[in-house]
């Protein structure tokens, strides 16, 4: 029978919801009980769960329409009817009674202005937020709570939420809706905030918006906010950009919304909400009485692309040289991490890279560098990017540009850049002597997890990871592009010389360089040489395991076992992959020297490989004849430049020891800490750790037990993935749009600037279409194939209009107002916050909007008729 109701549960309260209750309760709900529940303040609320919604859908024979039958199918009109049918019949009186029973069992009678907001079941996700969509009614008087309530189920099959749910490729029948009913807040302000920077994917950044009173008109874009953009670095969070909005503060309030110390504790709850979730959140706030209270969370949609992607070219580089093939998960989400320093040091350097793609990504399990930004940025210098590539081992394949050569018109017209290049490659030996600080302040506080130690002295522990790599790459990437360009104009200077100018360059520069791992090879051969002295010592290397598990018990007593135990303790940061800090280091893995040694002892002869440096310049330079005796001006010339390079690569090398005493000491932190979370059951085993991102240790940290419990699956898994990248054998050097053949293992007009408008980025890309300037959305025409919607603001009336544009200008609104929530969704590029734009655009104009830059160019203006 169409009328059975279903019995229970009708209703829940948001401490009652359990971690399987989301069918029930929908995705609004369900995050703020589970915020709830990790001790985070949400205002009390009653869930009208999805049976509640389905027994009104039987009582009142409305079922069919909603969910379909053989012989009925679920459409968008009859979805818009029922809409409209639902708004008019009163709720079952059996509901109706259940309902106020709850409210008075729950508030008591003393409450009388609530809430009601929509939570369908699959809203608020990563790629479908259903960002104003679905209703909220604010300031509802409890006598008015039904018609509220109607009105919420009714948002959800009305003909814009079909239309969504059609353009993401969902299903419109039997939608499932609940509702959330909370006590009305009066707070003092209100806002938004993002756990990481919205418009460009970085988690170094945090954005909060806020204002004066309720955030509503925040959120509907009608208002422009206090904004502030502040480093993800705590404790102090520090304020990196500000903007003032454009709402006076009420008479007897202070002059911003929030103050420094509140704004401070409020990012500290955002990233405890961020640890809970699992990833990046929008999280709606409110301020009232001086406590923050969270009305909604959910993720962030990610920026989209709008344009044709950019198939950029990408390369190992010189991570082969110093990583395995397949680092671990956490070093290479601390490689992720460096990006903004990336994007830092181009912008002190003067290098032009716009606009900005990823330094580095993770393809397949291996860092690549992008080789389409190394070369931006190498053709600005004037350099012969394939020649420079092929010497720096960037370069994989045969180029038809064979010789080296530097373009001396490009470099003096862009000596600016070199000029601040220059500046900070002088720089560099105080950055390294800096880093060695760093490090050592780092290596201090990382001593000791301890059981004792609080949340969030953990956290920042943590976060020493983050500041050691971080350190580590904003010393070295001057200096390897100091070593570019150096190398390039030295080997171009004694090109006439030799067939091989590159080689020569860098072997007459590193002379002497490597003297750690020279020492290293020196003292293993010294030892070998005694282990062939004492018989029992040369007989176990003659017949020792593979493992070498017993050369403790089996050398004990001996000399050898002496000396190599002093070496040990030397080289306790010393490791084969002495970057990642997932790998073991010859203190823990002594196998690996002590095979080098049986190796040197089993060796009838012994070398030594040390050079002379007196003969590389007339072994490696012929001497110069017949016009070429012109050119000897080159040889001292060059001096300078190869003397500077060594200097180079000497900072580096020291760097580079530097980093590996920061990561062995991050090793050690991260082993203590496993230690406790094996105890606890989370993890396996204590190498376990290493399997996990940054962040994903950092989620453990701050949301306790609940997360904890979930590591184990998640390691299991990542083990499998890279069971399979380990069976793939990726290129060098790849472009991206051979990563999907790679992975399933296949073969591989010019337009006049007649003006320029700037607002605030809201959505990134590029769209070039015809405006088209409305005050409602019933004034929308399809003018064009790529219609520029040009508005004062949005709210969820216009959603089905931005469906039908190809980009978006707004004269007001912020990062989270609906129409810039639905132009990333879709991938529209946006602009808000652009002054009259109704008034300084024409429908007809053809206009280039850039989301990501907020830059809009007038191409073409309309004849005025």
């Amino acid at each position: 029978m169409e009328n059975q109701l279903t019995v229970e549960p009708w209703i829940y309260n948001l401490d009652e919801i359990r971690g399987n209750d989301l069918p029930l309760v929908g995705g609004k709900a369900y995050r703020l009980a589970l915020l709830r529940q990790n001790s985070l303040q949400v205002p009390p609320g009653l869930v009208l769960t999805t049976h509640f919604f389905e027994n009104q859908l039987k009582r009142s024979h409305l079922t069919t329409l909603w969910a379909g039958s053989p012989d009925v199918q679920v459409t968008t009109d009859a979805l818009s009817w029922l809409s409209d049918t639902l708004k008019t019949k009163p709720i079952d009186r059996e509901l109706t009674h259940t309902l106020n029973q709850q409210l008075n069992q729950n508030f008591g009678p003393e409450i009388q202005s609530f809430a009601v907001r929509s939570s369908a079941i699959d809203e608020d996700q990563r790629d479908h937020t259903f960002a104003g969509v679905h209703l909220t009614e604010l300031g509802v008087p409890r006598v008015m709570l039904p018609v509220a309530i109607t009105r919420c189920w009714a948002s959800a099959l009305s003909e814009t939420a079909a239309e969504y749910r059609i353009k993401h490729g969902m299903s419109i029948q039997g939608i499932q809706i609940a509702v959330l009913i909370q006590p009305m807040l009066t707070p003092q302000s209100s806002g938004v905030g993002f756990t990481i920077n919205p418009l460009t994917g970085s988690t170094d950044e945090m954005i909060v918006e806020a204002t004066w009173g309720l955030g509503e008109s925040l959120v509907s874009g009608k208002i422009q906010p206090y904004s502030y953009k502040l480093a993800n670095d705590p404790p102090r969070y520090p304020v990196l950009e500000h903007q003032t909005g454009n709402v006076p503060p009420p008479d007897d309030e202070a002059d911003m919304p929030l103050s420094p110390t509140e704004l401070t504790a409020l990012v500290n709850q955002l990233e405890q909400i961020q640890a809970i979730m699992g990833e990046a959140q929008d999280v709606e706030w409110a301020k009232q009485d001086g406590s923050f209270f969270l009305l909604q969370t959910r993720p962030v949609t990610p920026p989209a692309n709008t344009g044709p992607m950019l198939d950029q070219a990408w390369t190992r580089g010189s991570h082969v040289e110093f990583l395995p093939d397949l680092p671990s998960p956490l070093f290479a989400s601390l490689l992720e991490r460096t990006e903004r320093q990336a994007q830092q040091f181009f912008e002190a350097a003067q290098i032009d890279v716009t606009p900005y793609t990823p330094y580095l990504k993770i393809h397949l399990g291996r860092p690549y560098l992008n080789l389409s930004l190394i070369k931006k940025g190498m053709n600005q210098l004037g350099l012969n990017v394939n020649g420079v590539l092929r010497i720096l081992g960037y370069q994989d394949r045969p180029t038809q540009q064979r010789r080296l050569s530097v373009d001396w018109q490009i470099l003096r017209r862009k000596r600016h850049i070199y000029k601040a290049l220059w500046g900070q490659i002088r720089q560099a030996e105080t950055s390294v002597q800096e880093y060695q600080k760093l490090v050592e302040e780092m290596v201090v506080d990382l001593n000791g997890v301890g059981t004792d130690r609080s949340t969030s002295e953990l956290q920042t522990q943590l976060r020493q990871h983050d500041r050691i790599y971080n350190g580590f790459f904003k010393a070295e990437l001057p200096i390897s592009m100091g070593i570019a360009a150096l190398t390039a104009i030295s080997s171009t200077l004694i090109a006439p010389l030799t067939h091989t100018p590159g080689t020569v360059v860098k072997t007459l520069a590193s002379q002497g360089i490597d003297k750690g791992a020279n020492q290293l090879n020196q003292s293993l051969l010294t030892l070998a040489q005694n282990a062939r002295k004492d018989q029992s010592v040369c007989h176990y290397f003659k017949h020792a395991s593979v493992s070498f598990n017993d050369y403790d018990t089996r050398l004990a007593g001996t000399l050898f076992l002496k000396q190599f135990h002093q070496l040990l303790t030397e080289q306790s940061y010393r490791a084969t992959y002495e970057a990642d800090l997932g790998w073991p280091r010859y203190l823990e893995a002594p196998e690996v020297l002590l095979r080098i040694i049986q190796h040197y002892v089993l060796s009838e002869h012994q070398t030594n490989t040390s050079v002379a440096p007196i003969l590389l310049w007339s072994d490696l330079v012929k001497p110069a004849t017949g016009l070429q005796r012109l050119h000897s001006w080159r040889r001292w010339a060059v001096q300078p430049f190869i003397k500077q390079l060594h200097n180079l690569l000497i900072l580096r090398h020291r760097l580079n020891e530097i980093r590996a005493k920061g990561m062995t000491a991050c090793r050690q932190w991260d082993k203590q800490l496993a230690e406790q979370w094996v105890k606890q059951g989370w993890l396996t085993e204590v190498d376990d750790i290493f399997w996990l991102k940054l962040e994903e240790i950092e989620r453990v940290i701050l949301a306790g037990v609940g997360a904890g419990l979930t590591i184990s699956a998640t390691i299991q898994a990542r083990k499998e993935t890279y069971q399979g990248y380990a069976q793939l054998t990726p290129p060098f050097n790849l472009q991206e749009s051979e990563l999907p053949a790679i992975q399933y293992g296949l073969s591989t007009g010019d337009r006049g600037n007649l003006d320029v408008l700037t607002g605030l980025p809201v959505s990134p890309g590029q769209a070039c279409g015809t405006v088209m300037v409305v005050n409602s959305p019933e004034e929308f025409e399809p003018i064009a194939d790529e219609v520029i919607l040009v508005t004062s603001s949005t709210n969820p009336d216009w959603l089905s209009l931005l469906n039908r544009s190809a980009g978006l200008i707004v004269e007001v609104g912020g990062l989270l107002s609906h129409g810039s929530v639905i132009a990333r969704e879709y991938g529209l590029p946006g602009v808000a916050n652009v002054p009259q734009a109704t008034k300084r655009f024409q429908t007809g104009d053809v206009v280039l909007v850039d989301g990501s830059t907020g830059v809009i160019q007038v191409l073409e203006r309309t004849k005025k008729t």
